[in-house]
């Protein structure tokens, strides 16, 4: 199973709370940007996050 994320609202935008242990994995800092995407697997939507290079 994956880890939960938490998402908020600010302005006319939604931030992404991502756990510390993901984004050391992913070696992202504060201030990091990653790309998302939209996606379906095996019928289910889901989010696609890769780190922006």
């Amino acid at each position: 199973m994956g880890e939960v994320v938490k998402l908020h609202k600010s302005g006319k935008n939604l931030v992404i709370t991502i756990p510390v242990e993901i984004c050391e994995k992913l070696e992202l800092q504060e201030g990091s940007e990653v790309e998302i995407e939209p996606f379906t697997c095996s019928g289910e939507p889901g989010a696609r996050i890769k780190p922006k290079k």
